[in-house]
């Protein structure tokens, strides 16, 4: 019983079987600022690393007799340039904010990779985390997750990625100037043509339940 969800510019990753797609487990959040990363290396960008989304599922732990849920964050990391470096080091995080003080709090991950030489990008699942959630609110329990930057990194990324968005209440609303998104790093073919940028959706729900979820 697993589901696995790709995030879209904002991101909200709903995850798990359920009843109805209203009513998922794990309820999880990840904001585009927290999405992407850049390590810099003598002042030279050498790699992105991605949080691109998370598998998860919902259980009761008969161990202990606690509702858990259970994430697998799904990372994807890109070298920049050429370099002997191969070794890449990070930190993700989840957070809950809300709901009974017992549950409440933020844990963090750290996750290292390595790309082979001739490799430039690969896609990987960091190791599972388990959260105990409450069991008389697990659809609407909330977790944020994110990728750990410093004030840097989160500077620099509003100066690449373009994350910030302004919203507006009320009708009727202003108009927004047209903002191009800034895609980083800008990929090409061979003849110079810039390849397409693809979106993710997530995957489709099972109204009735999932027996066997990709």
């Amino acid at each position: 019983m697993l589901k696995k969800f790709l995030p879209v510019l904002m991101i909200v990753l709903l995850g798990g079987c359920a009843e109805t797609p209203d009513r998922l487990c794990p309820l999880v959040t990840l904001s585009r600022e927290n999405s992407r990363l850049i390590q810099k290396v003598n002042y030279q960008d050498d790699f992105e690393v991605e949080f691109k989304g998370y598998e998860g599922y919902c259980f009761y732990d008969k161990r202990v007799n606690r509702e858990k849920a259970r994430i697998t964050p799904i990372f994807v990391v890109t070298k920049l340039r050429k370099t002997d470096e191969s070794d890449v080091h990070f930190s993700w995080f989840t957070e809950t904010l809300k709901g009974p003080p017992e549950y409440l709090g933020r844990r963090d991950y750290f996750v290292g990779t390595a790309l082979p030489q001739g490799v430039r990008s690969k896609e990987f699942r960091g190791q599972p985390v388990e959260l105990k959630i409450p069991d008389y609110m697990k659809y609407e329990f909330e977790i944020n997750a994110g990728l750990n930057l410093s004030k840097e990194e989160k500077k620099y990324n509003r100066r690449i990625f373009d994350v910030d968005f302004e919203y507006y209440e009320g009708s009727p609303q202003p108009e927004k100037p047209a903002v191009k998104l800034k895609v980083y790093p800008q990929e090409v073919y061979e003849d110079g043509t810039p390849v397409d940028v693809k979106y993710y959706q997530p995957a489709p729900q099972e109204q009735n339940g999932c027996f066997s979820c990709d």
